[in-house]
């Protein structure tokens, strides 16, 4: 008994000095620099935070983004071209190097997270174009900044979701607060390759739940991304399905419904051949084909119940707010779809759209909108309302939608949800032993120290004492 307990003091111990260690090194006075390279399909933007916390205390984090750059070529450039990344990321390190202190350099971590542009490829071979990036990264010499393996990744759809709703809450002070989860707001974000949903429900989650551990508290999340949903992908669906329908004869061009009178490009099929594609404006043929897209499974494959797109399962959105950003603004804005408060009218864009894509891209041009949006608002000015209705299940007049881009001017950001629960994932489960400014991992001595307490245990038994 007087082993075992020997054994346990020792541990515990040994883990309260490695918490006030913790402490030490992490309650700071000063403020600390973090930096996301955010890798998405068209670029990579070098996002520098500055973040400090009361001294000795868990409140809340107070982080700003000091520095936003957007590099251009994405690192998707190099996925076939590995030696040539070095100089693409010597540039980015420069301009990090330039913005924060030198005296911080050793202190502020660095990720590289990408996003649904790498998403697309195999794993294979995305993971070799990672792990090239990290091997930079990691050679002090170019990059004097912390970095670790897990801090250099392809991002799912669903955690670029979360921190997009750890992003927007924040902003709103939700954390370290006494506001219950249902003042939580949800979030709706769209890029070029993606789109995501993520949101606490008023019911249980029964699949795609994402555990968020902030502010001293968890909260679940449900949260699903849909690949290939994002805007310019969907563009490029319709132009594919189009191809696709018109086989299996040969053909050198087709007609987009979801494209404008007079405007037309060209698209490579996948047999490598050059499709012209013309815009013929049918708002009514231009709707069947997305509806296509987002039709939900049947009855029978939908399990658990309800189901979104396909047989993907959705718990309802019920009346919860959500903020619509990035992609979800530019459409709804221009076709007069928000009101004074930014709230997305479905009905209004569905209706202004369908009145939008009968028009001319000549007549667009006219009324002062840039032709390379033209045609873009208007599959996006039907897609969008169908993929709130149809799709997440909102009513078409619904008031809980606010395309917005900012709260209280702040941009709302998923790389700011990153650093708040890296910062927080820092703080709260980590000691830092290798004096690089971010922590490695305690489960190693916590683990030891039960091994320990089982085999004292075990061993007062085989030998038949009493404990």
């Amino acid at each position: 008994m007087a082993a075992m307990l020997m054994v346990f003091l020792l541990c515990v111990t040994t883990s309260v000095g490695s918490a006030v260690d913790a402490g030490m090194d992490y309650t700071i006075p000063s403020s600390q620099y973090g930096l996301i390279l955010d890798a998405g399909s068209s670029g990579t933007k070098l996002k520098i935070f500055n973040w400090k916390r009361p001294y000795g205390s868990r409140g809340r984090i107070e982080i700003k983004m000091i520095h936003n750059k957007k590099f251009k070529a994405s690192i998707n450039d190099y996925i076939y071209k590995l030696n040539d990344i070095n100089e693409y990321l010597q540039l980015i390190i420069k301009q990090a190097k330039i913005v924060v202190p030198s005296s911080e350099h050793s202190k502020s971590p660095l990720f590289l997270m990408a996003t649904a542009g790498l998403r697309i490829y195999p794993g294979p071979t995305a993971a070799k174009l990672i792990s090239a990036i990290y091997n930079l990264l990691a050679n002090r010499t170019l990059c004097p900044f912390p970095v670790h393996a897990e801090g250099v990744r392809i991002l799912s759809g669903e955690e670029e979701g979360v921190y997009a709703w750890v992003a927007a809450n924040y902003l709103r002070n939700f954390f370290w607060s006494d506001k219950p989860p249902s003042q939580a707001v949800g979030v709706l974000e769209m890029g070029g390759g993606s789109t995501q949903i993520a949101f606490i429900p008023d019911e249980p989650i029964y699949a795609n739940m994402f555990p968020v551990w902030l502010g001293s508290q968890t909260y679940n999340i449900y949260a699903h991304s849909y690949l290939f949903y994002g805007q310019n992908y969907m563009l490029n669906r319709i132009n594919n399905y189009l191809i696709i329908k018109a086989r299996p004869r040969f053909i050198d061009s087709v007609e987009n419904p979801c494209m404008l009178k007079g405007d037309n490009t060209s698209v490579v099929d996948s047999a490598g051949n050059s499709v012209h594609v013309i815009g013929s404006g049918d708002p009514e043929k231009c709707l069947q084909i997305i509806n296509i897209f987002l039709e939900s499974g049947e009855e029978d494959f939908c399990h658990p119940k309800p189901c979104a797109i396909g047989r993907t399962y959705q718990p309802s959105v019920g009346g919860i707010i959500f903020y619509a950003i990035s992609a979800f603004l530019h459409a709804p804005r221009h076709l007069g779809a928000l009101d004074s408060l930014n709230r997305l009218n479905a009905r209004v864009m569905k209706e202004n759209a369908t009145e939008h894509c009968q028009k001319s891209l000549q007549t667009v041009v006219e009324g002062g909108l840039p032709a390379e949006y033209g045609s873009e608002y208007c599959a996006m000015g039907l897609y969008i309302p169908s993929l709130l209705v149809d799709a997440y299940g909102f009513p078409e007049n619904t008031t809980s939608v606010y395309a917005t881009e900012s709260v209280d001017g702040v941009t709302i950001d998923w790389a700011l949800g990153a650093m708040l629960i890296e910062i927080e994932l820092r703080e709260t489960n980590s000691c830092d032993t290798s004096g690089s400014g971010w922590p490695s991992s305690s489960i190693y001595l916590y683990s030891v120290c039960l091994i320990a307490i089982y085999l004292v245990a075990y061993c007062k038994y085989i030998h038949g004492a009493v404990l």
